[in-house]
């Protein structure tokens, strides 16, 4: 497509302060009604203008107020919110990858606005010397977000068609006005997995890449920290198959007695298969090969490959998927946790150092090439002891990411 505009949102997009609306709303909650505020309450707050918020949130919590009262309330929250930005708020608050995603869009001549629910979003871009070239007032439109007004709203200010503009989210609620609005989305986040985004990423650093993709630069590509780039999907080869049964990977499901429970009932599905084309162990050489990974879960948590690190832990590996929808799910022996979704035509890099594995989030199997370097080798047994950090489920619909809380056992490769 050709690119003419760019349209973002505010918070989780261009800057984080998620923290200050949860503490805003904590300290008027607490002092009017006596709540503590939870954090599962917040998720619902994700998008929303602030009235509809209070609604939300009185409904959540049980509260029996008028109206009126509600939005006295709310304009509280919003008072205690600003004197969190007047006092706190600093260039730590912008997300990763945003100067450089504004750098890139001014040097290509394609102009930018924000479309948040947001009626502070004017004083905290200025406050953080972010450039917009149009804020849209939400006060201009009829109806917010899911509706598509906002977005539209800012396309009309550059007379441009919405199929000519890109819209950038976080929030299921506002993916879904970009899609109304008929732009091009691009999803941040887990949201993204399953709001129908046309682009999704895990994080805002890798915004400059997806920018640059859609503007037909050569792809920006994080060899550090791993990426996701865009190719044309080719056929699918057939070789020789190694199956991976429930039996064979029992101990890596979080939900033990639900393993066990079909075990015994004598059902052990395939969970994955893969036909690897292993090249010698030399250095300079490639293996590669196709992995089947097949829909379904374990108490809701995903299919998934049981994963790895590679015994020469200085080597990184690529997978190209050409069919199906999911996830790699990638972490090193810090702690750190990085995801990439995988979708047909993306490239997935799992960097050096990083263990990987896949996660199937859809309805079909996810079919992805892999390639390596052939003398890289596969250790299974430190994930078989450890387990991964995240664990991956999908309830009514919905990717959820949770901390792992148990450790699985070893098991064979």
């Amino acid at each position: 497509m050709e690119i003419q505009l760019a349209v973002f949102d505010l918070d989780g997009v261009v800057v984080n302060t998620d923290e200050f609306h949860f503490l805003a709303w904590e300290q008027v909650l607490l002092d009017k009604w006596g709540i503590r505020h939870t954090r599962q309450a917040e998720e619902l707050t994700k998008g929303i203008p602030r009235y509809t918020c209070m609604e939300l949130l009185a409904e959540h919590y049980h509260i029996d107020a008028s109206p009126e009262e509600l939005r006295r309330v709310a304009d509280e929250k919003n008072l205690a919110y600003q004197n969190l930005l007047r006092t706190r708020l600093s260039d730590k608050q912008i997300l990763s990858g945003i100067p450089e995603t504004l750098r890139l869009l001014r040097e290509h001549g394609i102009p930018t606005a924000l479309a948040s629910s947001s009626h502070n979003a004017p004083f905290i871009v200025e406050k953080l010397g972010l450039k917009f070239d149009f804020c849209v007032d939400p006060d201009s439109v009829a109806h917010g977000k899911p509706a598509p007004d906002i977005y539209l709203a800012a396309a009309r200010r550059f007379g441009l068609p919405p199929e000519a503009c890109v819209g950038v989210e976080d929030a299921a609620s506002g993916m879904a006005a970009i899609r109304g609005a008929g732009m091009f989305c691009v999803g941040i986040g887990v949201p993204a997995m399953g709001g129908g985004a046309d682009a999704a990423v895990s994080s805002t650093d890798q915004l400059p890449g997806v920018f640059g993709a859609l503007l037909g630069l050569p792809p920006a590509l994080n060899w550090a920290a791993g990426f996701s780039a865009a190719l044309a999907a080719p056929a699918v080869p057939t070789v020789g198959t190694t199956v991976r049964r429930l039996s064979h990977m029992a101990g890596f499901f979080g939900d033990q007695p639900a393993v066990r429970a079909l075990l015994e009932r004598g059902e052990d599905p395939v969970i994955y298969e893969f036909h690897e084309l292993a090249a010698p162990e030399h250095p300079g050489d490639l293996s590669f090969g196709i992995t089947t990974l097949y829909p379904g879960g374990i108490g809701g948590e995903c299919y998934m490959t049981k994963g790895h690190f590679h015994r020469e832990l200085d080597t990184g590996e690529v997978y190209y998927t050409l069919r199906g929808s999911g996830m790699m799910m990638t972490e090193n022996m810090d702690g750190v946790v990085r995801w990439f979704p995988l979708s047909p035509g993306s490239a997935v890099y799992a960097a050096k150092g990083f263990a990987h594995r896949m996660v199937n989030t859809g309805d079909e199997p996810l079919v992805c090439f892999f390639a390596y370097r052939a003398d890289a080798g596969h250790d299974y047994r430190t994930i078989g002891i450890s387990g991964f950090r995240r664990r991956v489920f999908r309830r009514g619909g919905k990717i959820e990411i949770e901390a792992a809380h148990t450790h699985t056992k070893e098991e064979p490769q």
